[in-house]
């Protein structure tokens, strides 16, 4: 099969310029974002924007939706929050047939039942989906810090494929063929995180922390069966190895939001000082879905709860909510 021979990023958010960035190494690029005035802003920071080791001359910074696109050698990365991704696949279905795609979304859509990719499938049915799951904090890979990520999709050639031109000294990729699993997984640790961030928060140090880790890869696994989802997937790096980057990061939005939430501020309050999208809190509804049919998940329910400061004394609510564990 043909090579990529280019590539277009769509969001150009953390995680869509230090993509960009490795991509760059390989093929030309477009960073598309969702104004002009972003675009100059990026234009006028792209060395301190962009990664450092990156050719930035192959990268092309613009509004989105301004260029032709190839379908057979262009690749097209869809890096914006998980509440977008159906909106921004409709507007690229009257662009493209039968893309290959790059998901970098971490979410679930409870109103439609499906992870992002399958959001991606669901308006343009020819989409060839590549996922890519695991621990990944933006700032690091930005900073040219290894690490290991999960390429998975049900096309094994646009899989060789996306792995070719992602060709780069910091990111290392393994394979998979279930999408699905992996992406489930990397929504699931937001939760984690937000309790762990909560639970230092509220000063319950480290021990307590460690307590929280614990259960939410239990409740993981809970899910993971309640999905027929391969519990190596939960241990592998898109389960375990997602939620021990995204509990222990200082760069970690979820965290920080549980942070927040612990020390008194409202969910409102506290996202307007992380001032990003936390794709945790996305996850409520499906939480309380879970719940509802009796899938036995009591700190993912707990945290889903003290996101919307439904817990009148948090403290003591998850101090004995922990001593429920076995």
């Amino acid at each position: 099969m043909e090579k990529l021979k280019a590539a277009i990023v769509i969001g150009a958010g953390n995680w869509g310029r230090p993509l960009a960035g490795l991509l760059a190494r390989n093929v030309p690029v477009r960073l598309w974002t969702i104004d002009h005035a972003e675009a100059d802003s990026i234009i006028t920071r792209r060395d301190k924007l962009l990664h450092k080791n990156s050719r930035a001359q192959k990268i092309v910074v613009e509004p989105k939706f301004t260029s032709s696109i190839t379908e057979q050698d262009t690749l097209i990365v869809m890096a914006v929050p998980s509440s977008q991704v159906s909106d921004v696949a409709a507007e690229l279905a009257s662009h493209t047939t039968a893309p290959t795609v790059l998901s970098l979304s971490k979410g679930f859509d409870i109103d439609r039942f499906c992870t992002p990719g399958g959001m991606i499938v669901r308006q343009i049915p020819k989409a060839k989906v590549v996922c890519l799951t695991g621990p990944t904090i933006a700032n690091e890979i930005n900073m040219g810090l290894p690490t290991t990520a999960v390429l998975s999709s049900d096309h094994l050639a646009e899989l060789a494929r996306v792995k070719e031109v992602l060709r780069n000294d910091v990111i290392n990729f393994v394979i998979d063929r279930n999408p699905v699993h992996h992406e489930v997984c990397a929504a699931l640790k937001g939760i984690v995180a937000i309790g762990v961030g909560m639970a230092e928060g509220l000063e319950l140090g480290i021990n307590f922390q460690s307590v929280v880790i614990t259960q939410g890869i239990k409740e993981m696994t809970r899910i993971a069966s309640f999905f027929d989802i391969h519990s190596e997937v939960v241990y592998g790096l898109s389960g375990i190895g997602d939620v021990m980057t995204t509990c222990m990061s200082p760069d970690s939005r979820n965290r920080k939001l549980g942070y927040l939430i612990g020390r008194g501020l409202s969910l409102k309050e506290a996202l307007d000082q992380v001032q990003m999208t936390v794709e945790g809190v996305s996850m409520s509804k499906t939480i309380e879905t879970l719940w509802s049919l009796d899938v036995s998940i009591s700190l993912f329910h707990f945290i889903d709860n003290a996101i919307f400061n439904k817990n009148p004394d948090l403290r003591g609510d998850f101090i004995k909510l922990t001593r429920s564990f076995s």
